[in-house]
């Protein structure tokens, strides 16, 4: 990702976030909803900066397929073992998870399709 792109997710999510978090702990009045949507935007926000990093290492290089599909076989793996941990312990909410993982996902789509827009000439 661009600099200036990665720049502006970072700040997004850093507002988007802790607001969503908020609004969910005020409107289902449960910590683990807003704990969780924390979670979730985090490890969507790890995934977009893992997957940025691997393209950048490994783009035209031979294998360059192979290691990003390795890659995510293993991001997944992890998240998934995480998760796990979680729903043992009783600290799972999915919507809660789900609501951090779509705003960051939404928020970094939008922003790099502006930012391919400003490219346009």
């Amino acid at each position: 990702m661009d600099r200036v792109l990665n720049k502006k997710i970072n700040k997004q999510s850093l507002v988007v976030l802790p607001i969503l978090a908020g609004v969910s702990w005020l409107v289902f009045n449960n910590w683990l909803a807003a704990f969780n949507v924390i979670l979730g935007g985090v490890i969507s926000w790890l995934s977009i900066k893992e997957l940025s990093w691997a393209v950048k290492k490994f783009f035209g290089k031979p294998m360059f397929q192979v290691a990003i599909i390795g890659l995510s076989y293993i991001k997944i793996g992890i998240i998934f073992l995480f998760l796990w941990f979680l729903a043992m312990h009783g600290l799972f909410n999915f919507w809660g998870l789900m609501a951090g993982f779509l705003a960051i996902l939404v928020l970094s789509t939008r922003e790099a399709y502006f930012h391919v827009r400003r490219q346009q000439f």
